[in-house]
């Protein structure tokens, strides 16, 4: 086996393990919001299902596209073209972050499915990034907006299960800061990381 094939072998081993140390992390936290087996089955396949679309893509070791990821994830989830509005420059995810953000940008649509814009016909996602400068350092700040939606008596609070993952994994794995906030016609989802953490190496 070549040098390279082995560095790349041995890159994988380290995310596989990376990857099911964040499962792990997923489903203890899952056991403490009182799901039921069944849901909560459901719920953990589509969250492997969401990093195993990252890890296994062809373009993995080069960094993934934010772009690509988001469109991917919104189809996946039976979105229309007309329901979501994408826009930002070209970012190239390192394999860490495009595995988390992955998983935010799943429970995101989850949760747009179940209980807003892609549950509504009228209701609108607007996904939006841009590389911010400040006091020394840079930072891709991510939001995920939806407008339009009734809000109905069983959409989650802000301190739900989705939320508290995009905020504990956003700030424990990325050293950045992820919010949640839920408006009278829609969602709000704010994502602040700083550079280093999020970008391909070869950027």
């Amino acid at each position: 086996m070549e040098f390279t094939e082995v560095g790349q072998v041995a890159a994988l081993n380290q995310r596989i393990r990376r990857v099911l140390a964040v499962f792990r992390s997923v489903a203890a936290h899952m056991g403490t919001h009182g799901r039921n087996s069944d849901e909560s089955a459901l719920h953990l396949s589509g969250r492997i299902g969401a990093i195993g679309r990252a890890v296994l893509a062809p373009v993995f070791f080069d960094g993934i596209d934010l772009e690509s990821l988001v469109l991917d994830e919104l189809l996946l989830h039976a979105a229309h073209p007309e329901q979501f509005a994408m826009s930002g420059s070209e970012v190239r995810l390192a394999p860490k972050a495009a595995e988390l953000m992955s998983l935010v940008i799943h429970e995101l649509a989850t949760n747009a499915v179940k209980y807003g814009a892609l549950s509504q016909s009228r209701a609108k996602i607007r996904v939006a990034w841009e590389i911010e400068s400040g006091s020394g350092s840079r930072s891709l700040h991510f939001e995920w907006l939806e407008t339009g939606v009734r809000m109905t008596a069983d959409a989650p609070l802000a301190s739900g299960f989705g939320s508290e993952l995009i905020k504990r994994l956003i700030a424990r794995e990325l050293k950045g800061e992820g919010r949640m906030t839920f408006l009278p016609d829609g969602v709000r989802c704010t994502i602040e990381i700083p550079l280093s953490d999020v970008q391909d190496r070869h950027e």
